[in-house]
């Protein structure tokens, strides 16, 4: 082979490989070896507590969850930690639809009592020995509803919730240990679990539909809204049992959850609660907290279940406003990334490094596939190097999920036997979530900041044709 030959041969491969197994590759499995060689952090915390016991409050913020508000309240009502050091606050954020019914329902105890099914765990309905408060809001907006409901919690800790998760038995047992043995644990962020069992029927009236069992009759999906699920399942097991996990033991958490974060009061207050400045509330806060200089941490030990998104436009607009958030966040707390002495102390700037800078690579890849041809390269190397590359990621992802399953809850591994067939496809649909963040940049540039998410894009001739070869593929691989 030639000199000429040889760089060329190197240059092509480098690019094609060599870099992405750089970027991603050893980053995601350094992370990986990093949570299990710290594996004991997961392990839930020995019961039955000695001395004195915090009191915890809960807010729920609510607009139009007529159906998974009461799902969630019948989870709450089965915690185990002692109903009588627990208060609920269920903001009801000027809903249209039966929310404030259903909540009235819970407190005066004419709701339905139902069951909810968590794979082969049936968590039962039950009454609840606590106080629960609905507080009537008008329209304030996530931020503002939940500190109007800070305004009436009174716990040593606060959890603030989505109205349509669902925790685990004993989730607030286990927060309430992880902020009792951690004294410095300012706030932490709960690990949450994408469930395609919390997609149910309902009546035209929002009433969970229950089989001759008391058990919610679950939704018929379509393949293609079971490959959403279990791809969101995947991204969100790496997301939080690997990165999460990762950021937390090196100490540069980037994000609470907006779906489960837990704080100790004092530490809130002094963070100035929520703030509804960007559309990125949660993230905001995080970084409030950290620039004071307060602990903020991931607890794998409380789990949650949320529900997939089942619909490539309801994915956009999330991933759009997530974008959206990240970039409003990066402004408001611009001195903790251009300062410095903060520079690489900061989670901001290794999460835009990875998430921008090094990201547009797979953007250049995708764009420039087509042109290698037409470069000279034959079509057997463009071939050989695409899949290699796919081969390579799916490595990764298969090492990653085998170090990590053995810390796996039991719902987890449930979840994580039947979707790992996903795998070898994980890789396209990350591509088209980047593509979906990269819309976010440009509608946060030219648009103004709101929460709800134009659906719109562009019109691709062809496209049809592609979604109904995609929606055939599907139908194959979910037979």
């Amino acid at each position: 082979m030639s000199g000429s030959s040889l760089l060329e041969f190197f240059l092509f491969w480098g690019v094609w490989l060599l870099i992405p197994l750089l970027v991603d590759v050893v980053d995601a499995l350094w992370s990986a070896w990093l949570v299990f060689a710290n594996r004991r952090m997961a392990e839930p915390a020995p019961m039955p507590f000695t001395g004195r016991m915090p009191t915890v409050s809960v807010v729920i913020p609510a607009y139009n969850e007529q159906v998974d508000i009461d799902r969630c309240i019948t989870s709450l009502k089965a915690q185990t930690y002692p109903h009588n050091l627990i208060d609920y606050v269920v903001v009801n954020d000027g809903s249209t639809d039966r929310t404030g019914e259903v909540v009235t329902g819970h407190i005066d105890g004419t709701a339905h009592i139902g069951h909810i099914r968590l794979h082969n765990q049936v968590i039962a309905g039950e009454e609840y020995g606590g106080d629960l408060m609905l507080v009537q809001g008008g329209r304030l907006g996530k931020p503002r509803a939940v500190n109007l409901g800070l305004s009436h919690a009174e716990g040593e800790i606060i959890m603030a919730i989505d109205s349509d998760v669902v925790l685990e038995p004993d989730a607030v047992e286990q927060a309430v240990a992880a902020f009792r043995n951690d004294p410095a644990l300012a706030a932490a962020t709960a690990h949450l679990i994408v469930d395609h069992n919390l997609l149910v029927q309902a009546d035209e009236h929002g009433r969970l539909m229950l089989d001759d069992n008391d058990l919610p009759v679950p939704l018929r999906l379509t393949p293609m809204q079971r490959f959403l699920a279990s791809a969101q399942f995947m991204e969100y097991l790496q997301a939080f049992r690997i990165g999460r996990h990762a950021e937390a033991m090196r100490g540069e958490l980037f994000t609470l959850s907006g779906a489960c974060g837990i704080f100790r009061r004092e530490a809130l207050a002094a963070a100035g609660y929520y703030h509804a400045r960007t559309v990125s509330e949660d993230t905001d806060l995080t970084f409030a907290l950290q620039r004071r200089g307060f602990k903020v941490g991931y607890l794998p030990q409380v789990r949650v279940h949320v529900a997939p998104t089942i619909s490539w436009r309801s994915l956009y607009a999330q991933r759009v406003r997530w974008q959206r958030g990240e970039l409003e966040v990066l402004a408001v707390h611009r001195d903790m990334v251009t300062h410095p002495s903060h520079f690489w102390r900061s989670s901001m700037p290794l999460r835009l490094w990875r998430d921008h800078t090094l990201a547009v690579m797979r953007l250049v890849w995708l764009l420039l596939l087509p042109l290698f041809p037409l470069l000279g390269y034959s079509l057997v190397l463009v071939a050989q190097a695409l899949g290699l590359m796919v081969l390579m990621y799916l490595i990764s992802d298969t090492l990653q999920l085998l170090i990590v399953y053995p810390i796996c809850a039991s719902s987890e591994k449930q979840l994580l036997r039947t979707g790992w067939i996903v795998l070898p496809v994980m890789q396209f649909y990350r591509q088209v979530t980047y593509l979906f963040r990269l819309s976010g940049i440009l509608k946060t540039l030219t648009e103004p900041p709101r929460w709800t998410i134009s659906t719109h894009w562009l019109r691709i001739p062809g496209l049809d044709y592609l979604q109904r070869l995609a929606r055939d593929i599907l139908a194959v691989w979910a037979d």
